[in-house]
């Protein structure tokens, strides 16, 4: 089949019309590679399969692999990289044990960074220091003071279980 001349521009354009489109913009930079993008990838299918949302709403949900600076720094690269002009940008992390300079020093940066333009506006987020506890809370009342690795072994005894009833109630 003979390959077609000056597709790769038409489908760039396309793409950027596309793109132009979307009324509201948000990108969201998360310092884990699973949990967090798994949470926000919820909220994005939700939004993408509403007729009304769809057509006015774009998520891009970038995982850094990254501490508290480096996600600012990496959202503030593929903005560059990527030449945003507007929307909001979303830094999130966990609290966990970084030094409050790390910690606060996001929230720093994400204010000078607001001076700039106002169409482009970043935030941050972060969750609690064990944010599995925050799990457990929508499966059980749970008052126990214990470390993580228990919280873990304790989600991991609601997969299975949840997992034994789906296979057992589709027999």
């Amino acid at each position: 089949m003979p390959k077609k001349v000056g597709t790769t521009q038409w489908r760039k354009q396309r793409r950027k019309e596309y793109l132009e489109k979307k009324e509201y913009r948000y990108y969201i930079f998360c310092e884990g590679e699973q949990t967090e993008p798994l949470y926000f990838e919820g909220f994005k299918r939700l939004i993408e399969n509403n007729p009304i949302y769809r057509d006015m709403v774009l998520i891009k949900i970038e995982p850094c692999a990254a501490e508290t600076m480096r996600v600012i720094g990496m959202a503030e690269r593929y903005v560059r990289k990527n030449g945003i002009d507007r929307g909001q940008i979303w830094c999130v992390y966990d609290k966990d044990s970084f030094p409050a300079k790390d910690f606060n020093g996001v929230t720093e940066r994400v204010d000078k960074l607001n001076l700039d333009n106002p169409e482009l506006q970043y935030h941050t987020a972060w969750s609690n220091e064990c944010i599995e506890f925050w799990f457990i809370l929508h499966f059980a009342y749970y008052t126990s003071n214990n470390h993580r690795s228990e919280y873990v072994k304790f989600l991991d005894d609601i997969k299975q279980i949840s997992q034994a009833k789906t296979s057992y109630t589709s027999r």
